[in-house]
């Protein structure tokens, strides 16, 4: 009896499929992280309230955090200066923390009155004192974090 063989077409499939996968992901750059953004984490209204507000941060700039239809977004403000920087979606992933799409986490705690902001360099309009310090990741990339004060 005549056994059919299935292999080279589920290998087909399969290979197909994987192509389809890669070529809906966007190709990674030097310059970018990928971070999923997809969250089931839903921000309450008192955690909302409670880190909508301005942050004085390490570098001397204002965070501004700022929620619109259950949305976040913040952007860094030069404390004298009027000109404010591009504005940053801050997708939440649990309590109290939020990424930006390029990888910027925002570690808000003690009822929102303090902010750490990881991998703050890709940021818009971040300003940096020529005395500042940044750590190196384990890729060797440069991480700067940002504390509120």
């Amino acid at each position: 009896m005549p056994s059919v063989r299935f292999f080279p077409i589920a290998a087909i499939l399969l290979s197909l499929a994987s192509a389809g996968a890669l070529a809906q992901s966007p190709p990674a750059t030097p310059d970018s992280v990928r971070v999923s953004v997809n969250s089931p984490y839903r921000v309450t209204a008192e955690e909302a309230q409670q880190i909508e507000q301005q942050y004085l941060l390490s570098n001397d700039q204002i965070l501004i955090v700022r929620e619109q239809s259950q949305h976040f977004f913040g952007r860094l403000s030069d404390k004298n200066q009027r000109r404010d920087k591009a504005e940053v979606e801050l997708f939440p992933q649990a309590p109290g923390k939020f990424v930006t799409r390029r990888g910027a986490a925002f570690a808000f705690s003690d009822a929102g009155e303090h902010v750490v902001i990881d991998d703050a360099q890709v940021l818009p309009g971040l300003r940096i004192p020529a005395d500042s310090r940044s750590a190196m990741r384990e890729d060797g990339a440069t991480s700067i974090r940002l504390v509120s004060r």
